[in-house]
This record gives structure tokens, sequence and C-alpha cells, in this order.
């Protein structure tokens, strides 16, 4: 994530009744979805907790996973927020069970 992206997470995190975040997410599944949030502060170098307007409740999000980073004016926004999903999570195949000899 580079300076800009950081720039923009403090500044709404620093006026958050007049900037919220939009972003695209990559859960460790997979799947990618584009969210909005109120950052609340950085835990370390590389995760933020914050306000998911999505889900209405505090997550905590890898920098690592964000992408597509954009600020956004606070009365854009009504409650709830719509979750999109952008990618699925891949369908894993259940792993085979070797069936056990007969003796």
């Amino acid at each position: 994530m580079g300076n800009s992206e950081v720039a923009i997470l403090r500044q709404a995190m620093y006026s958050p009744d007049d900037y919220a975040v939009r972003l695209r997410y990559r859960a460790k599944d997979g799947e990618l979805t584009e969210r909005v949030i109120s950052p609340i502060k950085m835990e370390d170098s590389r995760s933020l907790l914050a306000l998911c307007l999505c889900r209405e409740n505090p997550r905590r999000f890898e920098l690592e996973r964000c992408s597509h980073i954009e600020l956004i004016p606070a009365h854009e926004i009504l409650m709830p927020m719509e979750l999109k999903v952008i990618e699925a999570a891949p369908v894993r195949e259940p792993k085979s069970r070797k069936k056990a000899a007969a003796v």
C-alpha cells in the first residue's frame, strides 16, 4: 500500500463526520468485495481497525488485501451500505478420502 492510500485512510480517520472510504477487500478465502468503511485506527503497519458500513460492525482489515481505495464524502452515505461481491471465493474441491483397504 502506497503513501497516497495511507493518506486517504488517515484523512477519513481524522475527519469521520466528513469522509468515509470505499475500497475493495480480498478475504482469506479469496472472495473480493467492495465495501465502505469508516477508519478508526491503524493497529500496526499492516492492519486497520474500521467500522464496516456494509456489515455495520467493527472489522480488522489487512492492508495488503485492500485495493482501489478512494475517499468519499460522508453525506453520500446511506446506511446500511451494500456489500458488493466483485469476485466469489473459489470453490474448493473436498479432500478425497482414501478408502481403507479391506483385510
